[in-house]
C-alpha cells in the first residue's frame, strides 16, 4: 500500500535532482574546459569555485529530500518525517554558522 507513493516520490526526486543538477554540471565543465589559469583570485578560479558550490547545494537539497522521504517510508507519517526533516535541517544549519563563525 505504501510502496507505490514510495516508488513514485523516488522518481520524482530522481527526475528533479538531475533535471536541477544538468545546468550546474555543465557550466562547471565548460569552465573547466575553457583552460584559463586557476591561481588564487582569478575570476576562473572564483568561477569554477562558484560551480562546486551549486552543485554541493544541489545534493544537499536532494539528500534533505530523500531523508524526509525515507523517514516517510519507515515511519508511515509525512507530517512527522517532515518536522523531524526541519529538525536535521535546523541542526545543520547551526553546524555550518559555527565552522563560519570558527575563522
Amino acid at each position: 500500500m505504501l510502496t507505490a507513493p514510495i516508488l513514485l516520490s523516488l522518481a520524482v526526486l530522481f527526475v528533479a535532482s538531475t533535471v536541477l543538477g544538468i545546468l550546474p554540471v555543465l557550466r562547471l565543465i565548460r569552465i573547466n574546459e575553457a583552460k584559463h589559469e586557476l591561481k588564487q583570485g582569478s575570476a576562473s578560479f572564483i568561477r569554477t569555485l562558484a560551480g562546486w558550490s551549486i552543485i554541493a547545494i544541489w545534493i544537499g537539497g536532494t539528500w534533505f529530500c530523500a531523508t524526509i522521504i525515507g523517514d516517510w517510508a519507515m515511519t508511515g507519517d509525512l507530517a512527522g518525517a517532515i518536522d523531524r526533516g526541519m529538525l536535521r535541517l535546523y541542526v545543520l544549519l547551526e553546524i555550518l554558522a559555527a565552522l563560519a563563525a570558527s575563522d
